[in-house]
Order: C-alpha cells, then sequence, then structure tokens
C-alpha cells in the first residue's frame, strides 16, 4: 500500500469531498481509512474509530461480515456486473423475488438503483409517469416535509431543500409544497404532542386540499428525518399522510435510505403505520 504521507498529499491534490468545505479541509492532514472490521475503521496509521455513522447509514451489517464478503467473492468468480437495460441476470432475479417477501404489502416489484438520491429520483419519476398515463398531465408537483431531506440531485433537491448545501443551485429546480411535521408544533412553537399531532394533520389537511389536483406525489422520510436532526413523528402521522395523499389523488412516496431495514425495529418503518 502506498504511504501514509503520500496517500494524504495525493488526497489534497485529487480529490474533492461531498459536503466539504474544501479550504478547511486542506488545513488539517486527512483521516484516510484504510481497513475495517464490525464497527470499527482502521487509518493508514493504524489509529482506530467507531463507526457511528455506518459509513454513512449505508453499512447495516457491519464490515467485513463474513457471510457477506463470501458472497461477494463467490460472485465475483461468475460475472462483476452486467445491464439490466435488455438482459437479467441471476442475483438481481433472486435478490428482487428475497426483497418482495419482506416489502410491505402492495409493493410487487423491484427496481434497482445505486445510491439513495438515485433512488428517489427514479421514485419521483415513476409518480409523474403514473399519472401522465392515467390522463392526469396536470398532477408535476410533490409535497414534502419541512426540513425534509432525500438527496443532492435536482430532483431530489426540490423535494428536501437545505440552505447550507443547496442554496446554489435553488434557482434551477422546482420547490416541493411543504407540509409541517408535528415535531415544530411541538419543539418549536411549545404545543404539547397530542396538540401538535392535531395542528400538523390540519396543516395537511388544508394543504393538500389546496395542491392536490396537481400533485403527483407526497414524499416523506418515515418517522424520523435523519438530516433535519433526528426529527421523530409518530406512526399515526404517516398514516395519515398516506390517508391523505390518497384521499387527493396522490401517491406517497417512502424515501426509508436511512430507516429501512431494520434501523427502526421494523424491516420497513412504514410497518409501524399499518402501511
Amino acid at each position: 500500500m502506498t504511504d501514509p504521507a503520500t496517500l494524504a498529499a495525493w488526497d489534497q491534490r485529487y480529490l474533492w469531498h461531498p459536503f466539504t468545505q474544501m479550504a478547511d479541509w486542506l488545513d488539517e492532514e486527512p483521516l484516510v481509512i484504510a481497513e475495517a472490521e464490525g464497527c470499527t475503521l482502521v487509518d493508514t496509521r493504524g489509529r482506530r474509530y467507531l463507526d457511528g455513522v455506518s459509513s454513512l447509514w449505508c453499512n447495516v451489517h457491519g464490515h467485513r461480515h463474513p457471510a457477506l464478503d463470501a458472497a461477494l467473492r463467490d460472485q465475483l468468480a461468475r460475472v462483476a456486473h452486467s445491464t439490466l437495460l435488455g438482459l437479467a441476470s441471476v442475483p438481481s432475479i433472486e435478490l428482487a423475488r428475497a426483497l418482495i417477501e419482506i416489502a410491505p404489502p402492495g409493493l410487487t416489484r423491484v427496481f434497482y438503483s445505486d445510491a439513495g438520491a438515485t433512488a428517489v429520483e427514479a421514485a419521483l419519476r415513476l409518480a409523474l409517469q403514473y399519472h401522465q398515463l392515467r390522463g392526469e398531465p396536470a398532477r408535476t408537483r410533490f409535497a414534502s416535509l419541512v426540513e425534509a431531506y432525500h438527496g443532492d440531485t435536482l430532483g431530489a433537491v426540490g423535494v428536501g431543500y437545505s440552505e447550507t448545501f443547496h442554496r446554489f443551485v435553488a434557482g434551477a429546480v422546482v420547490p416541493a409544497v411543504r407540509l409541517t411535521p408535528p415535531h415544530v408544533f411541538r419543539w418549536q412553537r411549545g404545543m404539547d404532542a397530542e396538540s401538535a399531532l392535531a395542528a400538523a394533520l390540519d396543516e395537511a389537511e388544508q394543504t393538500l386540499a389546496a395542491h392536490g389536483p396537481t400533485l403527483a406525489a407526497v414524499i416523506v422520510e418515515p418517522l424520523v428525518q435523519g438530516a433535519a436532526g433526528m426529527w421523530v413523528h409518530p406512526p399515526a402521522y404517516l398514516r395519515a399522510l398516506h390517508e391523505l395523499a390518497h384521499r387527493h389523488g396522490a401517491l406517497l412516496v417512502a424515501d426509508e435510505v436511512a430507516t429501512g431495514f431494520g434501523r427502526t425495529g421494523r424491516m420497513f418503518a412504514c410497518e409501524h403505520a399499518g402501511i
């Protein structure tokens, strides 16, 4: 392996890190990860760290899990990649079947993506095309929660705007209709939990009634808004949003990048709300 000093110099010379003020980054020696095991990361100088963010929410089972590594090695011995455009593949078929077996009722197909933002983009496009094919061309907008985060591609920015990261592209996106979650009413406006839920649902009802004919979908981070600061809303809110969206002819998109696959105690956070 290249020595630590050279790696640090190459990093600062050639890489542009996401969500990073590069001027600040260049003022310090970068922390370069060389290996990992379980919940532990190890840098090029042998120092060990707890991977407290699961490598940004992606690593559910820990690093170098024996079963996962064995499956990867087995697949690499067969084929590393083939397109699904005009072709099928053994692992994509088998995984799709396994995913549908654990997915909430009503989800019957798998569309693969390579990241959270692109998964959101695919869901938004599916919602748009669904309504177009149903003869509802006016349904071209989306509703999302205040302080939502759904990724950094342009469509995802439109439904999950963050001033810090997205202000320079704001003029290029169509902003979503915003719904205020119960957390804001409770902790910023001093309401108790029951009153906050009622206020949030009353606002959602009025907003969706006003914009309903133009909405393709309501998109939410179910139960937990992670990037907003771990804002939590009760299952009753999610369940009511699902019902309100459908009442006004819109779909509900659940962005479970941060909550799916067991992180909330169920396989998917939507299961807590029975949807």
